[in-house]
């Protein structure tokens, strides 16, 4: 059983493990993965900028995934790459999947067109260290493929915290069982800081960040910080307690001087608390509850709750349904033009997948 490198996000939750295969090119064994979903969704409302009207969507494709993998070998072979093509839909609980393309919030483009979505190659010159370059994802939170989390929808923290995937350089060195550091260099503007206000500018952006082994219990700190943007702080610890897998993420994000104004703070905070309990061997709940402190002056709370019971009968398949809800004050539904009005909304959602 083999997890999916470098597309699972290392942060408050993790991607479980699947069946991959070899696939032996050139005399070079390289790693075949992927994943396809389906399912539908309906929620009361939408904070996105095209429509704030009820959505009641069709079954549709939620992802299609396929990658190839050689992982770096200091020893024998020191250079390696990861590539994955991807179609795929990134549904919030504060906005729908749609919203995240259609209001152009992605620098890369519209996640519903197949193309490369994480391709690097990774140069392994000694033992534990590994230097990676070209199209990266962030090394904390959830990651935006549903197929990769235990929730359908992503959280607020994933949407405000999180800069997800980004082109650049990144470094990483592992201290064998104890602890994992990484520092690098991208051209800024992630995922959902693809869309800057008129007249701002991300030249570039750095990040690093440390990740500790404590027996059971596995601490994160990370740090991202973007030229004339926003900068992320994040603390993720995550752990089992009795066959229940526990997370926690804690993340600050403050402004730099140019996106500063006078409507908003200077930072704003949120945290998450993750909860899965194994009812048997093939059902689970997953839970997530979030608390947001946004960046606005007045009236400027989130609250989330996210509930996912879920069958999984083999290792790389399952099937689920979830609830979310989302309560927010009136400042936050302004700033989501065209929200009717309303300060909280509700997502179900079905989902079925398959991954190889």
């Amino acid at each position: 059983m083999k997890k999916l490198v470098g597309l699972a996000a290392a942060g408050l939750l993790t991607a479980g493990a699947v069946q991959a295969g070899n696939l032996t090119v050139a005399n070079s064994d390289i790693v075949l993965y992927g994943g396809i979903s389906a399912g539908a969704e309906y929620a009361n409302t939408d904070l996105g900028a095209i429509n704030a009207q009820p959505r009641e969507l069709p079954f549709r494709l939620y992802n299609v995934a396929i990658g190839l993998m050689k992982k770096a070998d200091a020893n024998n072979s020191p250079i390696g790459f990861n590539l994955a093509f991807a179609y795929f839909y990134v549904p919030t609980v504060v906005a729908s999947a749609d919203t995240v393309n259609e209001g152009n919030l992605i620098k890369l483009g519209t996640t519903n067109t197949f193309r490369p979505w994480l391709g690097y190659v990774t140069l392994a010159p000694v033992e534990g260290l590994s230097i990676d370059a070209g199209l990266l994802w962030a090394k904390y939170g959830e990651a935006p493929v549903t197929i990769l989390n235990p929730h359908i929808n992503r959280g607020v923290l994933f949407v405000h915290y999180n800069p997800v995937l980004f082109a650049g350089l990144r470094a990483n060195y592992s201290i064998e069982g104890l602890a994992d550091i990484y520092v690098g260099y991208n051209q800024g503007g992630g995922l959902f800081q693809g869309a800057p206000p008129a007249g701002r500018n991300i030249g570039d952006a750095v990040e690093a960040g440390v990740s500790f082994n404590l027996d059971a219990l596995k601490v994160g700190l990370h740090m991202y910080d973007e030229a004339g943007g926003k900068n992320f702080y994040t603390l993720c610890v995550k752990t089992e307690v009795a066959g229940t897998k526990v997370g926690i993420q804690a993340s600050l994000a403050t402004e730099d001087d140019a996106v500063k104004n006078n409507t908003t703070d200077d930072s704003s905070f949120g945290i998450a608390i993750f909860a899965q309990p194994q009812l048997t061997d093939t059902i689970s709940i997953p839970v997530r509850v979030e608390y947001e402190n946004t960046d606005d002056k007045t009236d400027d709370t989130i609250l989330t709750l996210t509930v996912t019971p879920t069958w999984k009968p083999t290792a790389n398949t399952f099937a689920r349904v979830e609830f979310a809800y989302a309560s927010w004050k009136n400042k936050f539904a302004e700033i989501g033009s065209n929200s009717g009005g309303k300060d909280n909304r509700t997502v179900l959602a079905l989902e079925i997948g398959y991954l190889f």
